[in-house]
């Protein structure tokens, strides 16, 4: 596609955007960088998608990330109450200052480096497994055999859940990924309600007997740090649905570019230690989170000349802004691992920044080294272009990712 022509309201919403965002944006930042889209359901939203906007855009206090105000803007527009479910109403994603300050301190304190260092040698132990599983049952598919139960196990692992209940952490993270979301079945209002009751029994029993773990840290943290029963559910509840779905991303697109840019893959082969750089510009060209959590304007703002009035729903789009050629003028299309210090911004910016952005970059280098040592001769199975992508406003999670070893 080299001309997208003039935008539909829906455009956001169709399968070419889904499939290749890129052309889309780039004529967005050139021609409207402050852009009103809509939902099929009739939202009306505004997307940011030049790099200067965005970085400006994630930290300008006018744009509100509290879930409760973005919800009654939502609710205005379809015009009936919506209120969020507690298991989404108490972390610090869903929150601004004052709130968010002390959840953040409290995260920051529980949530270290020095933690993931701690078990990283456990990571290497299940990427193992699930490439040894991989091979026993001929699963030649990456997103299911690795990318998508390898942060769902780690998660679990770094919030101190036993090995033997991670098989039902797989089966729930997968229903609320993949079931469509109107559920007419039931079954993720169903397996909703057990995650929550079994992360409730999981958070009262690191309150009696606490172990070395991120719950455990968490809710027995000075009283400073602490965070109460609800908000350690929220912020857990955080973790298992939408910690391992940006990670997951974040496997599919480095391992899909680096099947596609055999060259780019061969140069870390030759060499281990280009590896960390090479994730820095692999989360700059994937962008495995498309859009940032959107916002909600406090008060009228005007953004590049745009003037937009209070509660209305702004979309942050990393992508677009990461594919800027204003700030990666050296080729942004293109992916390069030897591309200095690529600035992206693809763990967000300013408060909301993310704290677990050393663990999903620490598993996402693991997962490349012991795959391409493990099969150094592994190609796609498909051509480029039948790899394919469900919708979604935040991710485009990767239907499946045919590999030969």
């Amino acid at each position: 596609m080299t001309n997208t022509g003039t935008l539909s309201r829906y455009w956001m919403f169709s399968d070419e955007y889904t499939q290749d965002p890129y052309p889309f944006l780039a004529q967005l930042r050139a021609e409207q960088p402050v852009c009103r889209v809509e939902t099929p359901d009739g939202v009306r939203a505004w997307v940011v998608s030049r790099y200067d906007d965005v970085r400006d855009a994630l930290s300008d206090p006018r744009l509100g990330r509290d879930i409760g105000k973005l919800y009654a803007a939502l609710g205005k527009q379809l015009g009936q109450e919506i209120k969020p479910a507690d298991e989404i109403s108490n972390h610090l994603a869903n929150s601004d200052p004052p709130r968010h300050t002390p959840l953040r301190k409290a995260l920051t304190f529980a949530f270290t480096p020095k933690r993931v260092r701690g078990l990283r040698d456990g990571w290497e132990k299940v990427v193992d497994d699930l490439l040894d599983e991989m091979v026993r049952t001929d699963n030649r598919d990456l997103v299911s055999g690795l990318n998508e139960p390898l942060p769902i196990i780690t998660i679990a692992q770094l919030m101190g859940v036993p090995d033997a209940d991670w098989p039902r952490f797989l089966v729930w993270t997968n229903t609320l990924r993949r079931v469509d979301a109107s559920d007419p079945t039931g079954i993720i209002a169903e397996h909703t309600r057990q995650l929550s009751d079994y992360l409730k029994a999981l958070i009262a029993t690191k309150q009696r007997t606490p172990q070395d773990d991120l719950i455990s840290a968490l809710v027995h943290a000075d009283e400073d740090k602490r965070l109460t029963a609800a908000e350690a559910l929220s912020t857990a509840f955080a973790l298992m649905t939408g910690g391992n779905d940006t990670t997951t991303s974040l496997l599919n697109g480095s391992f899909a570019a680096l099947l596609t840019h055999t060259g780019e893959a061969d140069k870390i082969r030759a060499d281990w230690s280009l590896l960390p750089n090479a994730v820095e510009e692999l989360l700059r060209f994937t962008s495995p989170l498309i859009n940032s959590l959107q916002r909600v304007t406090l008060e009228p703002v005007e953004l590049c000349g745009v003037k937009i009035p209070k509660d209305e729903i702004i979309i942050i789009s990393l992508a677009g802004a990461n594919h800027d050629p204003h700030a990666f003028a050296d080729r942004a299309a293109e992916l390069d691992i030897t591309r200095p210090k690529p600035a992206h911004v693809s763990f967000g910016y300013g408060i909301h920044y993310c704290l677990g952005s050393h663990m999903s970059k620490a598993l996402t280098e693991l997962a490349i080294r012991r795959v391409y040592e493990r099969f150094p001769g592994i190609r796609l199975a498909v051509h480029p272009s039948e790899v394919r992508y469900r919708p979604g406003l935040m991710v485009r999670p990767m239907i499946d990712l045919p590999v030969r070893f």
